[in-house]
């Protein structure tokens, strides 16, 4: 089913965050993940590549920020943040939500994505302290040296371990490019294999946002 005429939220989606607040969470999270994109593309012009680039980074800072103000009004949401990072994060009913480019097309669902090829530094430290029990693969990308990205991770993961009970790690994921915007968005739980390996546990596509129709001039004669 196309993910941009979905008419409700997955029973997995219900079960994990309840009937209140699911239906709500099935629309704010592409609509968050729509507007940072929408808001990197206005902010600062640049070449298509560049942007890309942008989108890519596990340390963009705008869907973590956008998530943020999408969901932190929801029943029970908690935010979790540390003072001076680009990292702040939404617990809602025990899970925290944290977002993924995982590519740039709408022909790829993120379930057909590589589990854990890109991800950056916070979501491989959520998984090793929050998640499943797993072992590296040795086609997993090598992060590059970040003081200030270890940081940051060691800091917010601190916070997260002072919650209880210890929360499970649910990955807002989206495909997405600067010219066309917002193109596929998921919800999806990692569970490992009896080898160790990552798969993907459950997964939910998203209904994707309207299309912002521009009003018409009113036209004025004399």
């Amino acid at each position: 089913m196309r993910p941009d005429v979905l008419v409700g939220p997955s029973e997995w989606v219900v079960e994990q965050f309840g009937d209140k607040v699911a239906g709500e969470l099935w629309t704010r999270v592409p609509e968050a993940l729509s507007t940072a994109i929408e808001r990197e593309v206005n902010a600062r012009p640049a070449t298509a590549q560049a942007a890309e680039r942008v989108l890519a980074n596990p340390r963009w800072p705008l869907p973590y920020e956008e998530l943020v103000l999408f969901l932190g009004t929801l029943p029970g949401a908690e935010i979790i943040s540390v003072p001076k990072s680009v990292y702040q994060l939404v617990l809602i009913n025990g899970h925290v939500l944290v977002p993924w480019c995982y590519g740039q097309s709408a022909r790829v669902s993120m379930g057909d994505a590589e589990v854990g090829r890109s991800f950056g530094r916070l979501v491989r430290e959520l998984l090793r302290r929050f998640g499943p029990p797993w072992r590296r693969s040795p086609n997993e990308a090598p992060l590059p040296l970040d003081a200030v990205d270890e940081r940051e991770v060691a800091k917010i993961c601190a916070a997260i371990s002072r919650i209880d009970p210890r929360p499970d790690v649910v990955i807002a994921g989206y495909a997405g490019a600067p010219n066309l915007g917002l193109l596929r968005a998921c919800l999806g739980e990692i569970k490992s294999t009896d080898n160790g390996a990552l798969n993907w546990g459950h997964l939910a596509d998203l209904p994707l946002p309207p299309p912002v129709i521009p009003r018409p001039r009113r036209m004025h004669f004399p």
